[in-house]
């Protein structure tokens, strides 16, 4: 069950899907919504190559900046206020100052999930793939985080579940159900292993749970041909699914496998829904 949600705010297209998500999620759960806008004071005034005698030029630029960042987030957190107490949501919001992943990670700390949006960077820079912020949230934080991409919602339904069986997947599956984040959705649970009888026997494991608690459930074992996180997305997109699950990192979890070598980071920045990712 879900009581308090922390979703991160910024200019960046996808900060403003998180944003939507974010609401309606505490709308549908009857929970808290706190926003946190994050002036990153360190990198705005950062050391940078100067002529001789640019040092107060610099300290000028940083202040001008550091003000215009202020202006910003004072905008942003204010159409956040609005969209929240219009939607009847019980909502906080802040700003603070400091490195970004930290102090999202310090908020968390009273919350029970994370929402932000996949190019959430705080530095008003656009295009990235995934932001800096978000990398080092799914890396480090406990809690559960729900990564939003910059796409509008649509109307897909059900959930799939990416399970390998490692530690990691399995809490992953477990905090979904117990958050209550399934709704009345089905659930397809996705493995992928060379032999197709083992790829059926992880899946089989992973739908059991699901099964015991009476929650229509699909496994689907797969052999992963074309890379997992192809794999993954094409059964997204078959499916007509309206979110991901997985698990963080771990020395053999699916979220370790895909952070690592030349499909880092694919599916994140592919994924055309939200991931929601635990440890």
């Amino acid at each position: 069950m879900i009581k308090s949600i922390v979703v991160a705010i910024d200019s960046s297209e996808s900060s403003k899907c998180a944003q939507a998500f974010a609401i309606g999620l505490a709308k549908q759960h009857r929970a808290e919504l706190t926003g946190i806008a994050v002036l990153d004071r360190p990198w705005v005034t950062r050391p940078m190559a100067t002529p001789i005698g640019g040092g107060h030029y610099k300290g000028h630029r940083d202040e001008k900046l550091l003000a215009d960042h202020r202006h910003t987030l004072d905008a942003l957190v204010s159409a956040f206020r609005e969209s929240c107490e219009r939607e009847g949501v019980p909502v906080r919001a802040m700003e603070v100052e400091g490195v970004p992943a930290e102090q999202i990670d310090h908020e968390a700390d009273r919350h029970d999930l994370i929402v932000i949006g996949r190019d959430t960077n705080f530095h008003g820079v656009n295009g990235h793939d995934i932001g800096d912020v978000v990398e080092q949230l799914l890396r480090d934080n406990p809690r559960p985080i729900i990564v939003v991409p910059p796409e509008k919602p649509t109307d897909a339904k059900g959930v799939v579940i990416a399970f390998d069986g490692s530690l990691q997947a399995s809490r992953a599956m477990q905090m979904f159900h117990l958050m209550g984040l399934r709704g009345n959705e089905h659930v397809n649970i996705l493995s992928f292993d060379n032999d197709d009888d083992k790829a059926e026997a992880i899946a089989g494991r992973g739908a059991a749970f699901f099964k015991s608690h009476n929650i229509g459930v699909t496994a689907h074992g797969l052999q992963a041909n074309g890379g997992i996180a192809q794999a993954i997305l094409t059964a997204i997109e078959s499916l007509g699914a309206g979110m991901l699950v997985m698990g963080a990192f771990g020395p053999h979890s699916l979220m370790h496998q895909l952070m690592a070598g030349s499909t880092t980071k694919q599916l994140i920045r592919a994924c055309p829904v939200p991931v929601f990712v635990h440890h």
